[in-house]
């Protein structure tokens, strides 16, 4: 670079000294005599000098243009080498450990600065889940066009396009779950390709710039949701010819559901690899929660629980694999009891308190209140909540400060008010909610008619409205949550929100992205859970859902919080070829414009969930 500079810069100063013979050489140059109004008919005007400055000018171009290429790289180079020059200068004089919110600018460093300082003041108000990770959900890879948030039952196609870095697509067609997309893999180019892929995907998707990036934020808590196929191997019991053949600290194998036989599959987690993956974030000083996000047959209705868009069968079935008359439910408490195993095992994570909590399984029966659906009852889902609590009731692991998130979702109950809070507390003693028994609900304003944010009129605001009416109508809404929720589960009983967003609606194409709106929806959920901690009701801990979606571009505004934060302005904000949608792709797949946004999207959860629940009930 310096020899072509030095070329360059040579080339100007002879065609500069050359220009300069020129005009030393040169003879005057009369031209015509010029007429002038004012002067009249005999005044003549005499320019001398004209014709030699015309040909030197015209002498330098000649030599410019057949230098041009040598002169623009030369310029490009003096350019780049400035500006290198530059930033080495900014880091001599940099504070050391000046942290990630130096690279951020405009708008987002004040949310930056927002997340620190809620962060900082209560200590654990802004945690975070790794959503789209060991779990997967199609959305999260949606491409250009992904557009539903939790793709509605009216799109069973699903809407994933890619799964980087090695499935770039463009796909034949869409996947819809985790489980399909195994499936389909090894039946296109065999179950190493399948492994492979998922490898990738897990060993790039998180890496430990992402802890850092944590740590300066001041987030204390991630909620890390897994599938069940972390522990495939205990379905050894079944069938250990399918379930029994890998090492399950080392291996990825592929392995099907014991229900699903034919039809869906999943990538086991190397156990030994996920534990670096806690020493990193132990290394960080973050706080783990452990989230069984789905289990075998599909414990819920959505996308993430690895069978959809196929009926849940967890709670009515039995495996279809293998020898014995074994309930699903049955297979579940086997995982859960071989997380609770592997968990004590982690003797070095559990002394520093790496391990804050687990969780047995997320949202079960969600959706199963709805009308049509019988596929569980709400005796299943307490029953069973109570058969994994004896589980690491007798365990070593309350006494070691590790905590148990009951997580119950308000779809799977026809009056949740009613029915949980009074069953919780007797499952459940004073001292236990008091100490490591946490109740854990989601809350989402997209879901919910009065709360949402549109781009268009029919929510409860619109993006463009005065930002001090949408911030009381928040916090009018979230205030209402708060309050029921610790009424409901008054102190001394430990609360959550293992989910929440920024999200305004399911559908992205219509939500809110406008940064003061999103920052005003932000303020409004962490003020309300921080006031109420602050009156001594006790905090509700929230997880915002989710930390990044690099491939699902129109969700970030309101679902990733790393974008709030700004952070991803160090990554590339478009796919890069990273997620080339399929010629089946469409802007608008379900014609939603004929249709209303409670039809086009499936309720999710708490308001939004219930007010959906009641609606189709009425």
């Amino acid at each position: 670079a310096v020899k072509s500079i030095f070329q360059c810069s040579t080339l100007l100063a002879h065609t500069l000294q050359r220009t300069k013979m020129r005009l030393a050489s040169s003879e005057p140059d009369f031209q015509q005599p010029l007429v002038s109004d004012e002067g009249g008919e005999g005044t003549r005007v005499y320019h001398t000098r004209r014709g030699t400055v015309r040909r030197s000018v015209t002498a330098v171009m000649e030599q410019v243009k057949v230098h041009r290429k040598q002169i623009f790289v030369g310029g490009a180079l003096v350019g780049a080498l400035l500006g290198v020059v530059g930033l080495i200068g900014l880091v001599q004089v940099s504070p050391p450990n000046s942290g990630f919110a130096d690279l951020i600018c405009g708008q987002r460093k004040f949310n930056y600065k927002d997340i620190q300082h809620y962060s900082a003041e209560t200590k654990n108000l802004v945690a975070v889940n790794f959503g789209g990770w060991l779990c997967l959900e199609d959305w999260f890879f949606s491409g250009s066009v992904g557009r539903y948030v939790s793709t509605p039952p009216n799109l069973p196609r699903g809407q994933g396009a890619c799964l980087p870095p090695l499935l770039t697509g463009p796909l034949d067609k869409p996947w819809a779950s985790e489980g399909e997309l195994v499936h389909r893999l090894v039946e296109s180019n065999g179950s190493q390709w399948a492994a492979d892929v998922f490898k990738a995907h897990r060993e790039t998707f998180i890496s430990n710039e992402d802890y850092k990036e944590l740590n300066d934020l001041g987030i204390k808590s991630v909620r890390i949701p897994l599938s069940w196929a972390i522990f495939a191997d205990e379905l050894a019991r079944i069938d250990p010819e399918i379930y029994g053949q890998h090492d399950p600290e080392t291996d990825t194998a592929i392995v099907p559901d014991p229900y699903y036989k034919d039809e869906i599959k999943q990538a086991t987690v190397p156990r030994s690899w996920l534990r670096k993956q806690l020493d990193l974030a132990s290394a960080q000083g973050l706080r783990v929660v452990l989230d069984m996000h789905n289990m075998p047959g599909g414990s819920s209705d959505g996308t993430y629980s690895g069978i959809w868009p196929l009926p849940p069968k967890f709670w009515t079935e039995n495996v279809r694999i293998g020898h014995g008359n074994v309930s699903l439910q049955q297979v579940g408490l086997w995982l859960n009891g071989a997380l609770v195993k592997w968990v004590e095992s982690l003797e070095e994570l559990l002394a520093k308190g790496t391990i804050w909590g687990l969780c047995m399984i997320n949202e079960p029966a969600h959706l199963s209140a709805m009308e049509g659906h019988s596929w569980a009852t709400e005796d299943d889902v307490l029953n069973y909540v109570e058969s994994y609590t004896k589980l690491f009731r007798d365990s070593t692991l309350p006494k070691r400060g590790v905590r148990l998130y009951v997580q119950i979702i308000e779809t799977a109950f026809d009056n949740f008010n009613a029915r949980v809070p009074d069953w919780y507390h007797k499952t459940f003693t004073d001292e236990e909610r008091g100490t490591w028994a946490v109740m854990a609900r989601h809350y989402y304003t997209a879901w919910n008619p009065a709360c949402n944010g549109l781009i268009e009129a029919g929510g409860g605001y619109q993006c463009d409205g005065s930002i001090d009416k949408i911030t009381g109508l928040l916090r009018d809404c979230i205030y209402q949550f708060a309050g029921e929720f610790n009424s409901l589960f008054p102190s001394p009983d430990l609360r959550a929100v293992t989910e929440w967003s920024l999200g305004t609606s399911a559908d992205a194409n219509i939500a809110c992205t406008n940064t003061d709106v999103l920052r005003a929806v932000f303020e409004a959920n962490v003020d309300a859970f921080g006031i109420l901690h602050e009156e001594g009701l006790g905090v509700i801990e929230p997880y915002f859902w989710t930390w990044r979606m690099p491939h699902g571009p129109k969700f970030q505004p309101g679902w990733s919080l790393k974008y709030f934060s700004g952070l991803t302005s160090k990554e590339s904000q478009n796919s890069n070829a990273r997620c080339l949608i399929g010629d089946w792709a469409m802007e608008d797949p379900l014609g939603a414009s004929a249709m209303s946004l409670a039809e086009a999207v499936p309720a999710n959860s708490t308001f939004g969930a219930r007010s959906h629940l009641v609606s189709s009930l009425i």
